[in-house]
């Protein structure tokens, strides 16, 4: 059960780009840019991040085969340096979540394909700042 702290949520809107970061059943990394996703807070228990897949060709198949994946949000003007370890317990182009991620997205940027929603169970944050704390679990 992990839920993100208010400041945690604030700072991952507030970057803008954030890296994932997947890795092939054998363990070949992969890394991209995702600046299309959201929290999505509506579970008592856990939180998910939904991320819209436009392009993912290395990074889907790193999923399918490989479910367990790592962001990571830190600037200048973030309150912390968090990693957020996740699974994704979906791959999907219909329903609700789809429907009304792409609903959102789909007006400011009407050229994206918006293929279909992966969905990250949060299940681990670790400290990345400098410092004592650094790579200790916060949640």
């Amino acid at each position: 059960m992990v839920k993100l702290t208010a400041e945690m949520k604030e700072d991952i809107k507030s970057v803008g780009v954030l890296p994932l970061a997947t890795a092939t059943k054998s363990g070949v990394p992969n890394v991209v840019p995702i600046a299309i996703l959201e929290i999505d807070d509506s579970d008592e228990k856990d939180d998910y991040i939904n991320i819209m897949n436009n392009f993912f060709l290395k990074t889907l198949n790193n999923i399918k085969e490989n479910p367990l994946v790592a962001l990571y949000f830190w600037t200048p003007e973030t309150v912390g340096c968090n990693q957020i370890k996740g699974e994704v317990v979906e791959i999907t182009d219909k329903g609700n979540v789809y429907e009304d991620f792409a609903a959102r997205v789909r007006p400011e940027k009407p050229d994206l394909p918006l293929k279909e929603v992966i969905r990250v169970k949060v299940t681990e944050v670790f400290d990345c700042q400098l410092g004592k704390e650094a790579g200790k679990q916060k949640l």
